[in-house]
């Protein structure tokens, strides 16, 4: 038996923060496969750009080479600039209520032969084509837009072992980022600029990186560091690396930069990857996404964090499936899967926006809990692998009208109970290995 304790009548303990995210948008496959429906249920805060229509579409989608196809080209032409598609894209984010995180690079290349994952041959035009990429999305430029998009990340994972995301050595990627962070920063003081999408949050290679960056004659921003991590331990492999990011940072000088995590997922062995595949989509998997949610808000720093991913026809997206092809004019569409109402359940305590500290004595008995608009809501998740009994002590309910969603290997975000509280109160809830539910006021 666990017990998690909740008194909704004590002082905000912060926010809860937007760190129900995902990599990519609602229209996927080349826009034939919709989840604008979901997103919207679900309320996504963030849609990561990195991997856009990876395979489908490379080439024309949101990386430089498919934005600016020519190098040697003038970067103050607007006709040199290829943003059809990668406006449809983000169009159809926005359209859900969803803002961009901007992945300022190239996605993934798995091909023996690598393309376009080479350090730029002029760090500085590379950055002033990075310019006017922003300038199109954020100030009109090339009968651009106005969007809000604060966040704009230089490349990614330049620390892998693999050499998929970088064939440059760690010093020139330094020198790279040096370059074309300070030169962005010089021309968007007001927005984001960070990065880098690293594989892991702690590493030599990043240690050097801020080491470096430390160094200039020059200050060199970095207003978030953005950091990835796939594993099935959430304390021993993810909420650790958190701490030690924090610890990293602050060590260099970098209190107020803010602290990313824009991929994550389950994955319990890199060596033999096909089981965790099948997990990430069924009741282990929605029990660790609601984990991992409720973790980070209640134990880390971490400002904000995009789940990889919610392209369908990716095997790391653990959130939806095909229900129906396209056919003709109608998109095929996609349903929910069980860890897609994790993401349901997180936004619900989002909405409310305060944050009550959830207090648990059993270490994989996950929780964090919200108030606000005269309104209660917690999310508790069993990631102690075995059948448990969890009492939840709530004290100070704003609105006493309680509805229990449940889910696991049987239901899937199925209403179990409701209750009408008065006082100081206690519920049991059985609660099975691999299962997660929310208790809040009645949904709209």
């Amino acid at each position: 038996m666990a017990e998690v304790k909740i008194n909704f009548s004590d002082e905000s303990y912060g926010r809860i923060r937007p760190l129900h995210g995902v990599n990519c948008g609602p229209m996927t496959k080349v826009f034939t496969y919709d989840a604008r429906p979901q997103f919207r249920e679900a309320g996504f805060p963030y849609a990561r750009l990195h991997d856009v229509e990876y395979p489908y579409g490379s080439g024309e989608f949101v990386d430089i080479h498919c934005i600016f196809k020519n190098f040697d080209a003038d970067e103050n032409d607007p006709a040199n600039y290829n943003f059809r598609l990668t406006d449809k894209y983000l169009e159809e984010i926005f359209a859900v209520g969803c803002e961009p995180l901007f992945r300022l690079g190239e996605s993934i290349e798995h091909a023996p032969v690598k393309m376009h994952i080479f350090p730029p041959k002029d760090y500085l035009k590379w950055a002033r084509i990075c310019e006017h990429i922003i300038r199109h999305y954020t100030e009109g430029w090339a009968e651009g837009y106005h969007w809000k998009i604060d966040y704009w990340e230089i490349w990614n994972e330049a620390d892998g072992e693999s050499k998929k995301m970088w064939q440059g050595t760690p010093e020139e990627f330094y020198e790279f980022y040096d370059v074309a962070a300070t030169y962005l920063k010089g021309k968007f003081p007001h927005l984001k600029i960070g990065g880098c999408a690293f594989c892991r949050a702690v590493k030599p290679f990043m240690d050097n990186f801020l080491k470096y960056i430390t160094t200039r004659d020059h200050k060199v921003p970095l207003d978030f560091y953005s950091w990835h991590r796939y594993f099935a331990d959430i304390d021993g492999a993810m909420l650790t690396e958190a701490k030690a990011a924090r610890e990293m940072l602050n060590r260099y000088g970098f209190y107020d930069t803010e602290s990313v995590f824009d991929e994550w997922n389950y994955m319990e062995d890199w060596a033999n990857q096909p089981p965790s595949y099948r997990i990430i989509k069924n009741d282990q998997g929605a029990a660790f996404c609601a984990g991992v949610l409720c973790t980070l808000q209640q134990e880390t720093d971490v400002t904000m964090a995009t789940y990889f991913e919610a392209d369908v026809v990716k095997e790391w997206c653990g959130l939806f499936d095909v229900k129906d092809m396209s056919i003709g004019k109608t998109k095929a569409t996609v349903t929910p899967l069980k860890p897609f109402y994790a993401f349901r359940a997180f936004n619900e305590l989002y909405r409310l926006g305060d944050a009550v500290e959830a207090v648990s004595d059993t270490r994989g008995i996950k929780a964090c809990a919200a108030k606000g608009n005269g309104k209660n809501a917690l999310l508790i998740s069993n990631c102690t692998g075995e059948d448990t009994e969890v009492v939840i002590a709530l004290s100070g309910l704003i609105d006493h009208g309680l509805e229990v969603l449940l889910t696991d290997k049987t239901y899937t975000f199925t209403r179990v109970a409701a209750y009408e509280l008065t006082g100081d109160t206690k519920i049991t809830l059985p609660m099975k290995a691999n299962a997660f539910a929310y208790l809040g006021s009645v949904l709209e």
